[in-house]
Parts: C-alpha cells; sequence; structure tokens
C-alpha cells in the first residue's frame, strides 16, 4: 500500500483492501479455530457499528473498551473509530480500585466488555446511580437485566451500518501511562498520526502486504500493542495470527506452520522461549525466509536477542523504541546496518535529542535524557494541563529515559531516571505501590525499587516500615492484593520497625 495522504488513514486503507482483496484472511484466532477473511471482519464490525448506533452512541462519546485480544475487541475498535466516539482503551486484567482510577479521569458514557469482568467489578460497574451504559460482548445466565446492562448478541436484527472512516484527524485511542506520581496521565493519539507512525516503521521492515502473516500476541490495550498488532497488519493486507495462549505452544511450531513474517514478542517471553527452546530435540525448520522478530515493552539484552536468533535459525531479533506518548518511534533497520544492543533510529518525522543535565544536546557516546518531537508525539496529556508541563517543554516530550547514541544515529537504552519501571513488559509506578502499602494501618512508610534477578528481568522489591511486628508479608501481599493487580505486587518485603516503636525481640 501507499504511503498515507494527508486526510487518509488507517481506516481507509482498511477499507480499499477489503475492495480489493475481499477473501483475504484478515483474522486466524488459532485458539478458537476461527479464520475472518477482510470482508467479514467488515461485515461484524458494521453489525456492531449498527448496535452502538441503536444504543445511543455516537461521534464524540467516550466509550471504554475493556475486552481480551481477539475478534470482538478488533471489530469493536474499528466500528467505535467509525463512529467517532473515543475508545478509551483499558486493561481487562485490572482491579476494580485500578479501573477506578481511569474512570475517575476519562468519565465514560459507554462500557463495552464482557460478562466475566462485569461480574467480577459488579459493585464499581453498578453503583445506585450510574453515568455509564454497559454492553455486554456475551451473555450469561446469571448476569440479572437491569436497564443499563445491554447484550450485544441479542440486538435486534436489521441492516448493518456502513463502515465509513472517519471526517478529519479525530482522537482515535485514550490510554493510559504513569510517570511516577502514583496516578495514571491520560494520552489521546488522532487517526492520522497513529497511521504516520506505522508508515514510518514499515519503512524499516520487509515489504509486509496481502499474503504476510503477523503473531499477534501482545495486549491490544498497551500502543505498541495497538499500532503495531493492529493498525499497521490491517492496514497493509496483512493476517493476524491471533493467539493468547503462545506461552503453552512450541513457538518454532507456530511460526513454521502459519509462515509468520513478522512477530513481536517482549523480553520475558523472549527469555522464555530461549529455555524451552535449548530443550527442543529437533533444531527448527520451515520457517518463512524473511520472518522479523522484534522486541518491544521494554529493554532486551543483546545477549538474550542473539540467543533467541540462534535457536530458532532466523534473522536478527531486533528492538524498537517506544512511549504511550509517543508512539513506536525509534527501530532498527531489518534491511539496512544494525549496531548490537541499539534500539534503533528514529523513523520518518521524528526528531530526537539527547540532552545533558542542564538542557543543552550532548554529544554521541555522551548520556543524556531523551528527547522527542514530531507529528506522531502526543500533543500533551489528555485534557490535564499540570501533567502536560512536567513533561511537555517547547513542543518536545521529555522521555525520562537515559541514552546514548553512536556516531551513526544509533541509540542505546542506559536506565530509566523517572520512579517507574516495567515487570513483565507491564508498566508499574513506584509511587502507586508505596501509596497502597501504606493504607494498611500498620504501615508508617514504604519505599519500592526494582532490581535484576540472574537472568536480568525485573524484580520488584519493597521496604516498609511497620507499628506492629507481628505484621507478616503474605498478609501485607493480601492487603495490597485487593488494590493492585499481581504484576505490581513485590516479590520481596523488607518488613522494619517504624522509628519511635519498640518491637518485641
Amino acid at each position: 500500500m501507499n504511503t498515507t495522504t494527508d486526510s487518509e488513514g488507517f481506516l481507509h486503507r482498511f477499507l480499499e483492501i477489503t475492495r480489493e482483496f475481499p477473501e483475504t484472511p484478515a483474522i486466524n484466532d488459532i485458539d478458537n479455530n476461527v479464520t475472518l477473511s477482510y470482508q467479514e471482519l467488515k461485515h461484524i464490525a458494521e453489525k456492531r457499528k449498527r448496535t452502538f448506533s441503536l444504543l445511543g452512541v455516537k461521534p464524540g462519546d467516550n466509550v471504554a473498551l475493556i475486552l481480551p485480544n481477539g475478534v470482538e475487541f478488533i471489530a469493536s475498535y474499528l466500528a467505535l473509530v467509525s463512529l467517532e466516539a473515543l475508545p478509551i482503551i483499558i486493561n481487562s486484567k485490572l482491579t476494580s480500585w485500578e479501573i477506578s482510577q481511569l474512570f475517575d479521569k476519562c468519565h465514560p458514557d459507554f462500557i463495552i466488555t464482557f460478562s466475566e469482568f462485569y461480574q467480577k467489578h459488579a459493585a464499581l460497574l453498578t453503583p445506585p446511580s450510574p453515568t455509564w451504559q454497559i454492553l455486554l460482548s456475551d451473555k450469561t445466565p446469571s448476569c440479572a437485566p437491569r436497564e443499563d446492562v445491554h447484550h450485544l448478541t441479542q440486538q435486534p436484527d436489521g441492516d448493518a451500518a456502513a463502515l465509513t472512516a472517519p471526517h478529519g484527524n479525530p482522537v482515535v485511542a485514550l490510554q493510559f501511562t504513569w510517570r511516577g506520581y502514583a496516578r495514571p496521565f491520560p494520552v489521546a493519539h488522532r487517526y492520522l498520526e497513529m497511521t504516520r507512525s506505522t508508515d514510518g516503521l514499515h519503512e524499516h521492515f520487509h515489504p509486509q502486504g496481502v499474503g504476510s502473516v503477523h503473531l499477534v500476541t501482545l495486549p491490544l490495550y498497551a500502543i505498541f500493542g495497538l499500532s503495531v498488532m493492529l493498525i499497521f497488519p490491517l492496514s497493509v493486507g496483512a493476517t493476524l495470527l491471533v493467539t493468547n495462549s503462545l506461552l503453552n505452544r512450541d513457538l518454532a511450531e507456530v511460526l513454521a506452520q502459519h509462515q509468520v513474517t513478522f512477530a513481536c514478542l517482549v523480553p520475558d517471553v523472549i527469555r522464555y522461549f530461549n529455555g524451552r527452546l535449548a530443550k527442543r530435540k529437533s533444531a527448527p525448520a520451515g520457517l518463512h525466509p524473511q520472518l522479523m522478530i522484534y522486541s518491544g515493552g521494554g529493554h532486551l539484552p543483546a545477549g538474550e536477542a542473539e540467543r533467541l536468533s540462534q535457536l530458532l535459525g532466523c534473522g536478527p531479533v531486533l528492538q524498537g523504541y517506544g512511549l504511550t506518548e509517543s508512539l513506536p518511534i525509534v527501530v532498527q533497520n531489518t534491511r539496512g546496518e544494525q549496531h548490537r544492543g541499539a534500539m534503533g533510529q528514529a523513523i520518518r518525522a521524528a526528531e530526537i535529542r539527547v540532552l545533558g543535565p542542564g538542557g543543552q544536546e550532548v554529544p554521541a557516546g555522551r548520556i543524556g535524557e531523551l528527547v522527542v518531537r514530531g507529528p506522531m508525539i502526543a500533543e500533551g496529556y489528555y485534557q490535564d494541563e499540570e501533567a502536560t508541563a512536567l513533561f511537555f517543554k517547547d513542543g518536545w516530550l521529555h522521555t525520562g529515559d537515559l541514552v546514548w547514541r553512536d556516531a551513526q544515529g544509533h541509540l542505546f537504552f542506559v536506565c530509566q531516571r523517572l520512579r517507574i519501571s516495567k515487570i513483565r513488559a507491564q508498566m508499574i509506578d513506584l509511587a502507586e505501590i508505596e501509596r497502597v502499602a501504606v493504607r494498611h494501618p500498620q504501615v508508617k512508610r514504604a519505599r519500592a525499587w526494582v532490581t535484576r534477578d540472574k537472568h536480568e528481568a525485573n524484580v520488584l522489591c519493597l521496604s516498609v516500615e511497620v507499628s506492629d511486628a507481628q505484621l507478616v508479608q503474605q498478609e501485607l501481599l493480601t492487603f495490597m492484593g485487593n488494590y493492585l493487580s499481581g504484576f505490581k505486587l513485590p516479590r520481596k518485603i523488607d518488613m522494619l520497625p517504624a522509628q519511635g516503636v519498640e518491637h518485641a525481640a
């Protein structure tokens, strides 16, 4: 496909592909043995668009999309973009407390989710005077009927609403990030900029298009997953090979059987499969000759990348870089020169600088903070001027990441200066973890930090000052688990006596 024009984005391209190649597979869900052509996916999205419209969704409405990876997520997202509603994309595995923090920021008018999530979070989703409507993608007998709860599968039949591309350049994704302030920061991205970012990435890849197969395992609620695993392949006519059970499968077999041309994994998954592949009795065979494997969601040590490449017998395993605020903007070139351990070079239209402590640009080889600018960068934090002022200055986003670059402009990650980190490719805010710990009545102070284990994976640790020596680690973990997702819970807790409190020996 051609590079986007000033007025045409990814849904324009999806519709063009559907007209030219209607029978090309768009989705192959190997967990549920479901294959959909581009025409079939378009039809499902049109049915969803009609149902959403009948239930009152209109342009500009805030719609929380809380679904796992799969056909329902993809069709609902396309329908919302076509309706010019604002999709607010949320991880379905968060706790009620975490979700309430997000709702306080985005104030959804509608919530699209599934019955299991609805039942688990009923206390949050069904307040005495709800301000939203709930649209369930499925129905279970235990879901009591309510006027504010609708089942998408039980709406009256009728003609589907035509799936059309949005006008202009509306916001098509609202997601959240954390910056070490114990609260979520909302980030909005617009239609055309999402497409321009994937165009810039594609220029560094083997050409992808009709017949290409992209392995979709990363969560689509994250910006990396949404842009690289959904918008990019559907913009070029590729097939999305969807699975939520990759860790239970033979990676080499999946790649070979389905002739995958593009796969994105995260560092922890790469470490896991390196261990499994090393025990494989036979060497992998039959991989696509132009298979590209990229790592995202965190820094991958060069040794782990080289090990996966060697074990699979494929080309180099490469990296990219991006933030929720920036979309993916730095990538190693599959077809060009590659530098060991580098994150890559900036894509077209992205500007990067490396600044020293005084705000001056540092020369190649010197460490400084990465700041970025370009059309794919968010305009600021969505409807949050205070947060915007903290990290956006004179049009530049200050990432908080310390990097250096070589003479050819390849960027190398050093560390993060903000009090945030990644655990299993999921963002954690150390201040948020401390905030929850001190909610316990016997915890007076808390300090969270991250260290590395022997495999160079991040490990979350916590020190707390307690007023009662009888408080044990498991009790505190259980308490914190009422508020925080599992990946935010520390693996090690140091229990210290609070200052001025005498504990019995």
